[in-house]
């Protein structure tokens, strides 16, 4: 947007050079070229109307979320009144998302006080630049932000240490919060640092468990030791299957592990309920917890007879980038993740800072396989000594938040799109005939895609903070391939008990537990010891980019800029699971 570029500075002109502001392009992404092409032409002269390129700038803005506008002037505002900073003020008391900066290129003193007026009230910073060079990194500089990231809400179920007494989940718990210890155990991959639970379970029914870490955002961690995660049920005859997607170099994100029982019955819950636990490894952060969530899925009473026989793993659908992306608001957990497109030619880009993580949602239907490409747009950030490399990585979970591809990396100073998805369409026989490649595909509904950006470097862990960064950019694009096939049918899951209630009958059960090891207790071998020895079966398995300046002739110019938070959390689809609260009612 400019002003101040189709009038001269004459009297009889003053009217028509106060109104003389022009909006360049719409605040979309995928235009920079568009965008040069526009700025080559301008020629500076007329009036100064700020306070109008600031009001017509705040309307091209989205309603909602982040936003900023930075404006560059030479000089003084010409069309008062009202006075600028009256102005600038108006519009930053419309929300506290609207953010205005300043830049003052070659400006004189009484011009400097009115631009820092307008920053202060404004909600912003003005910076000076004295050539081209200066006023292009003040605008990168001005298009910095610091982090949005997600802090868990979840009611704290503590892992217990002790195997023998695991933490009680009542049994309306469907998601919980846990700090995970350190005990200075787990010196290398073979030892660790073990906290336990217990859930209770219904006959017939599968339980799918999901650990993930939301730790602080952080940069490098390369040489604070190797890290692992492994979730595991306590009774290996349970365990139908786990996996970890733990990244042993560098833990910077979220980290995951996973795990599926068998049906529950003689060999596994035959007493009403299972235990599981959720062991850490490696030297990472030693000596400080990791804050991680914890979600069990029910699937109760499954029935596959309409269910297809599952296809074998080929190559993921090819997925176009298109050049023209729509902004952004990608959200920053499971809850309020933003609905990505899937229509041809669609595409969504936005801005992204060192260790920040974005999540994205696509419904999937059995028969069905999602595929995404991601393309880095480049970054502003000056590689740090040190730093080996900045990248951004891409994961896919589904509504059980369990991982379902393997990660995909690109690094942003690449040029090439990365794809990832499902290597095969969604089946749910594949949760017990499946191949290493396709045996995470069983669940169809939202599948979550969840971008981070990674610096990773030598030296210790360091947590980002609230300091403002320089940001990056990338495209994402996604397609839902094939036809909708049936899924599996499932019985209604009994109403579960109050948390009173639960908790009333888990003291009964301990003391039950209790009179029976002690019983045991002359043979030398409790309950829990007999059934850890079971037979075990696991598999392990605006311009909305920082803009360039095009000269340094023009006399002004106003950016503008939609940030992005997290949309608001729409209705998930209806499906076979059990229903829970994610805390206890």
């Amino acid at each position: 947007m400019t002003y101040g570029t189709g009038t001269s500075n004459a009297p009889e002109e003053h009217d028509a050079g106060c109104r003389d502001v022009t909006t360049l392009a719409p605040v979309r992404s995928g235009q920079l070229d568009d965008i040069r092409g526009e700025v080559d032409d301008i020629e500076a002269s007329g009036y100064t109307p700020m306070g109008s390129a600031l009001r017509q700038a705040a309307e091209e803005l989205p309603a909602e979320g982040e936003r900023s506008i930075v404006l560059v002037s030479d000089g003084i505002d010409t069309c008062a009144p009202p006075p600028v900073c009256e102005v600038a003020e108006e519009l930053h008391d419309q929300g506290i998302d609207l953010i205005i900066n300043t830049v003052g290129f070659l400006v004189d003193d009484e011009a400097r006080s009115e631009l820092e007026c307008i920053a202060d009230a404004g909600g912003g910073q003005y910076l000076d630049a004295d050539d081209a060079e200066s006023l292009a990194e003040s605008m990168k500089i001005l298009h910095s932000r610091s982090i949005n990231a997600y802090e868990s809400d979840l009611e704290e179920y503590e892992g217990s240490a002790n195997e023998s007494e695991p933490t009680q989940i009542p049994a309306d718990v469907e998601a919980f919060s846990s700090p995970l210890h350190d005990h200075g155990t787990a010196f290398n991959d073979i030892n660790g640092d073990a906290q336990h639970w217990r859930i209770p379970v219904e006959e017939s029914e599968r339980v799918a468990l999901s650990a993930l870490t939301v730790q602080p955002p952080s940069f490098g961690g390369l040489t604070d030791g190797r890290f692992g995660l492994d979730l595991e049920f306590t009774d290996f005859s349970c365990q139908a299957s786990t996996w970890s997607d733990a990244d042993s170099s560098s833990a910077q994100g979220v980290q995951s592990a996973a795990a599926l029982s068998v049906h529950m019955g003689e060999d596994c819950g035959d007493e009403g309920y299972v235990d599981f636990s959720l062991t850490r490894r490696g030297k990472y952060l030693r000596g400080q917890d990791i804050p991680v969530e914890l979600k069990i899925t029910r699937l109760v009473g499954e029935d596959t007879s309409a269910v297809p026989e599952p296809e074998e793993a080929s190559d993921i659908p090819a997925v176009e980038l298109p050049d023209n992306a729509e902004d952004a608001s990608p959200g920053t957990w499971f809850e309020d993740a933003a609905e990505l497109p899937t229509a041809e030619d669609a595409a969504v880009a936005t801005d992204i800072v060192p260790g920040e993580t974005h999540f994205y949602k696509v419904p999937v239907e059995y028969g069905q396989r999602l595929a995404a490409a991601i393309k880095s747009g480049g970054t502003d950030v000056e590689r740090a000594p040190g730093v080996s490399v900045d990248q951004l990585e891409v994961n896919i979970y589904n509504q059980a938040r369990q991982p379902v591809a393997s990660p995909e990396s690109v690094t942003l100073t690449s040029d090439e799109p990365k794809t990832i998805g499902h290597k095969a369409p969604l089946n749910y026989r594949v949760i017990d005939g499946g191949t290493s490649a396709t045996e995470r595909l069983w669940q169809d509904g939202e599948q979550y895609i969840a971008v981070k950006y990674m610096r990773i470097a030598g030296g210790g862990n360091e947590e980002v903070g609230d300091a403002e960064q320089h940001t990056a950019r990338y495209t994402l694009a996604a397609l839902v391939d094939g036809e909708p096939q049936p899924g599996p049918t499932f019985e209604a899951a009994a109403q579960p008990g109050t948390s009173d209630d639960a908790a009333d009958a888990d003291t009964a059960k301990d003391s039950e537990e209790t009179e029976t090891a002690a019983e045991n207790s002359d043979e030398g071998f409790g309950v829990l010891g007999w059934a850890r020895c079971a037979g075990a079966h696991c598999r392990s398995g605006g311009i909305s980019a920082p803009p360039e300046v095009m000269t340094a002739e023009i006399t002004a110019v106003v950016t503008v800029g939609s940030g992005w938070r997290g949309i608001p959390k729409l209705p998930s689809r209806g499906g076979y699971l059990r229903k829970r609260q994610g805390r206890a009612s």
